[in-house]
């Protein structure tokens, strides 16, 4: 397997350094892309060292799904932790929960999503306008928690500029056939008059219980539903409203957004508990008996169904254009209150509330010398607490404050970049009484080189120290999510990563491509063992440390073969693996994502684009002890798009179009949940 990782790598970077350029425009990976969230400092994708995607336009709206982790799974480098296609959060180069941190504009969302996979991202993505992923630790001015990278989600609820002609919106709507999935979302900005500008955008989309190829699981065929993933529907509505007031160098403004969803949690938490602990209570009093006490077991635990809501107070003000030291500062505010309900059947089994507040200044400095730069502080206080069966983890109350600089100096055809982050958290359990407090250090140097044109040749280091979460330190009770008892552990310390990462990016003519290989190395890795035992009838896991390393590498590549006026054709292709390990027991670590590909197909012709795309996993045998191994899969992918006029555009596209039955290794609910079988899609999107 070595070798076919070697060989694979080989031939992404003799295709980037020596392949001729066939035609004058870029391919299909835009390294001309304009970064936001990365530095301070606009830049392109070409000049980032660490990885980088970003979502927008065409490419954003082709790629929507159910839930974030879903829309993003194909970028490299990314895939979910799939509880379903609705609750789904992206995992970053092996990493998941609090090592990946979801913003929305620069600032985090304040919810329950990364406390246990099945809790949904708050905030629906059709509304975003733009999404950037940092892979790895570019994420130094966000915090030092995320390790594993940033998903950066840009939706304009504050306007920053006056539209050019008064009004500018959007809509779209569309039907997927797989689980009967409808959707519509919209948006506009107006201006208002004397320098005010208004924004609103909502999106409403429902869900039945989504298809696969035969019975999902044996509980499904036990009870004989053929072809459908029970308990997988959901409805969600998101509404946000806000205004800015724009002059020439600067701004201020405010939004309001209210979002709601409910769904269900594929799996059947009560079923697979009944199963598992038929199997145990078989053993003791013989098979038949405890397949009859199994069956109820989990006939006592109804569908899990969740009710989530969430309002969020945004605030921004920005001037720029400064002629003293500052030369342009930015301050974020967001205040959220959020809470979602468990429920068993009719019982109200669990109540989530995350409720607090952040705050984020940063100001960019006049240049002294080579030295450009910023600097800023950050603060965030947000109370949790959780009530009923599943309150596995105490009322918390986390402080965070930060102080961070990140400089870059250009030195002809080399890029030097620097920074570090100095962070204060405190995370107090008012329950046992037990307060705890960690300080924090980041550092980052990155250089890049471009030692021929269009050609540039990257390396970073960096060292992060990111202190344990509430669920880590004081988690102990039951998480039927998870099909675990969580027992956490009030004296672990933080834990220490060190990264190196080497990077080729080349663009010329119709060829792009970037290559990226890495190493983590963790002391003190803190993650969830499955110790073998039981509790309260189910899996219990210890958090823990141990010493880790990480992994990966990813490559990507866009050619385009042939234009001419009417007619262009284009390839692209990428692949990604990344190898976790527990170092300290020379075993792989959980969940581990496996190896992944993409392979596409582009064409224009007039008015018509179409694209053919092969997706897919490969087979996942590296597995921690007591987990079992997945199968790789292999989809077939199709779309074809008609522009109309300019503003109106429709698209027809088939995911996963032989139908293969498909399980993903990094889900709780493989066994419960594949991934969706085939998936026909009509949408219209409109712009004016």
């Amino acid at each position: 397997m070595k070798n076919f990782y070697t060989s694979i790598g080989s031939c992404f970077l003799s295709l980037i350094v020596v392949s001729p350029a066939l035609a004058e425009n870029q391919g299909n990976i835009n390294l001309d892309e304009i970064i936001v969230s990365a530095s301070p400092i606009e830049k392109r994708r070409f000049d980032t060292v660490q990885g980088v995607n970003v979502l927008s336009g065409l490419t954003l709206v082709d790629a929507l799904e159910n839930s974030l982790g879903e829309t993003l799974k194909k970028q490299a480098g990314v895939t979910s932790t799939f509880y379903g296609p609705i609750a789904s959060r992206p995992i970053i180069r092996g990493h998941d929960g609090g090592r990946v941190l979801i913003l929305a504009d620069g600032i985090g969302s304040i919810d329950a999503a990364a406390a246990s996979p099945d809790h949904q991202v708050a905030g629906a993505v059709a509304t975003s306008e733009r999404i950037e992923v940092l892979r790895g630790p570019s994420a130094l001015r966000y915090g030092t928690s995320a390790v594993g990278g940033v998903v950066n989600t840009i939706d304009g609820r504050i306007p920053e500029k006056v539209p050019s002609n008064g009004f500018a919106g959007s809509a779209l709507g569309g039907y997927g056939t797989n689980a009967r999935n409808g959707f519509v979302s919209g948006a506009f900005d107006s201006s208002a008059g004397n320098n005010f500008t208004v924004h609103a955008h909502g999106v409403w989309r429902s869900s039945q219980n989504y298809s696969a190829k035969g019975y999902a699981s044996e509980e499904a065929k036990k009870e004989r539903i053929y072809g459908r993933v029970p308990n997988s529907d959901g409805e969600l509505t998101d509404v946000t409203g806000g205004f800015s007031y724009i002059w020439d160098h600067g701004l201020i403004g405010a939004a309001v957004q209210q979002f709601n969803s409910k769904y269900g949690l594929p799996g059947g938490h009560g079923e697979e508990h009944g199963e598992e602990h038929g199997e145990e209570h078989g053993e003791e009093h013989g098979e038949e008996h405890g397949e009859e006490h199994g069956e109820e077991h989990g006939e006592e635990h109804a569908d899990v169904r969740l009710n989530m809501k969430q309002t969020r107070i945004d605030a921004k003000a920005e001037v720029r254009d400064l002629t003293s030291f500052i030369t342009r500062a930015k301050l974020r505010f967001t205040h959220g209150d959020y809470e979602h309900t468990e429920f068993e059947g009719t019982e109200t089994g669990t109540l989530f509330r995350s409720k607090g507040w952040e705050g984020r200044l940063e100001a960019t400095h006049a240049a002294l010398g080579p030295l450009e730069g910023s600097f800023g502080i950050q603060a965030r206080r947000t109370n949790f607490s959780a009530v009923g069966e599943e309150a596995f983890v105490p009322k918390t109350t986390t402080n965070v404050s930060s102080l961070f600089f990140i400089e870059q100096a250009e030195f002809g055809s080399v890029l030097l970049e620097g920074g570090a982050r100095l962070q204060r958290t405190s995370v107090n359990n008012s329950v046992a009484a037990i307060k705890r407090s960690f300080t924090s250090m980041a550092l980052s140097a990155n250089a890049g080189y471009e030692f021929i044109p269009n050609t540039l040749f990257g390396v970073s280091l960096s060292w992060t120290e990111r202190p344990p979460t509430a669920s880590e330190l004081f988690s102990n009770g039951p998480h039927h999510a998870t099909s675990s008892y969580e027992i956490g552990n009030n004296l672990l310390r933080e834990e220490e990563a060190l990264n190196v990462e080497v990077t080729l990016r080349r663009q010329m003519g119709g060829l792009s491509g970037s290559v990226s290989l890495y190493t983590t190395w963790y002391d003190n890795f803190i993650y969830s063992r499955r110790t073998g035992n039981t509790k309260d009838e189910l899996a219990e896991h210890i958090y823990t440390a141990a010493d880790a390393r990480f992994t990966g590498l990813e490559a990507e590549l866009g050619w385009l073969i042939y234009q001419s006026v009417d007619f262009n054709l284009s390839v692209d292709g990428q692949i990604d693996f990344v190898r976790a390990t527990n170092s300290s027991l020379k075993k792989p670590l959980p969940r581990t994502p496996s190896l992944q590909y993409l392979l596409g197909v582009d064409a224009e012709w007039r008015r018509f684009t179409g694209r053919m795309e092969i997706e897919g996993a490969g087979r996942q045998k590296r597995v921690a002890p007591l987990e079992t191994a997945t199968g790789g899969y292999t989809f077939f992918n199709a779309q074809l798009a008609y522009q109309f006029e300019p503003g109106l555009r429709f698209v027809i596209k088939g995911q996963n179009l032989t139908n293969v039955l498909a399980r993903q290794h990094t889900s709780f609910v493989k066994k419960d949940a594949p991934l969706p079988g085939r998936d026909i899609r009509f949408y219209v999107q409109a712009t004016f």
